[in-house]
């Protein structure tokens, strides 16, 4: 049976909340629920910071580690959660990736393969924003000599995508790419995914430096299922 999709998307930045518009299929609409969770880790690391070398006049003399961010109630942000077999929306805002103070801005993102992810930066000292594949392999190296360049280029395959730059080491920001939907964590750790069509899916975490399996849910037509992820160091 032909079916038409339709799909709209609204981004709360506050607590990393993603509204999927409804999937309407010919001779009714397809029954849909909602996932709402935290991602949790119990030891909490030490506050961090990475020393400047190079460039103190634009980086300052440190920057965060942004490695692991987790507050006080041990609730982890930058944690990438996918539903999988989920489709991406139709429309969605191009992934992009900016050189901010000497470090990437976002640090964490998920994109969808074969998106274009546009680079750009706001630094006026010479940047290269080198991109890694999950084989360890360039995919692209661009150099970013001043501020208000603008470069895209092409995410072409599924995998977590390491972004650093060769000028100044302590920089570094991932892109996972994927064929399936999912959202970054919330400074609070909290993720919510509407619009999920109801029955068993299969979800999954991806963090920089901590892990968990995967989890099989339930997803009831009109209910919110909640879901509650425990990072490990990996």
């Amino acid at each position: 049976m032909k079916r038409c999709i339709w799909v709209r998307l609204i981004i709360f930045n506050a607590s990393a909340a993603i509204l999927l518009g409804g999937v309407q299929l010919l001779g009714g609409t397809q029954e849909v629920g909602t996932i709402s969770g935290v991602v949790t880790m119990d030891a909490l690391p030490p506050v961090s910071v990475l020393e400047v070398t190079t460039d103190q006049e634009v980086c300052g003399e440190a920057v965060q580690d942004e490695s692991i961010i987790a507050d006080d109630g041990g609730h982890v942000g930058n944690a990438v959660v996918r539903v999988t077999g989920l489709p991406w929306p139709t429309e969605v805002n191009a992934p992009s990736i900016d050189n901010v103070q000497c470090r990437f801005e976002p640090h964490v993102q998920i994109a969808r393969t074969g998106s274009q992810l546009l680079v750009t930066s706001q630094d006026d000292t010479l940047h290269s924003t080198h991109s890694y594949d999950d084989r360890n392999r360039t995919d692209f190296n661009i150099a970013m000599p001043f501020s208000g360049l603008e470069v895209n280029r092409p995410l072409r395959r599924p995998g977590v995508v390491r972004i650093e730059c060769d000028s100044h080491s302590w920089m570094r920001g991932w892109v996972v790419v994927s064929n399936d939907f999912g959202i970054v964590t919330g400074l609070d750790g909290t993720f919510t995914i509407e619009r999920v069509p109801a029955g068993v899916h299969e979800l999954t975490v991806w963090h920089e430096r901590l892990s968990a399996q995967p989890q099989t849910i339930t997803v009831v037509a009109g209910e919110v299922t909640e879901v509650t992820f425990n990072l490990v160091q990996s």
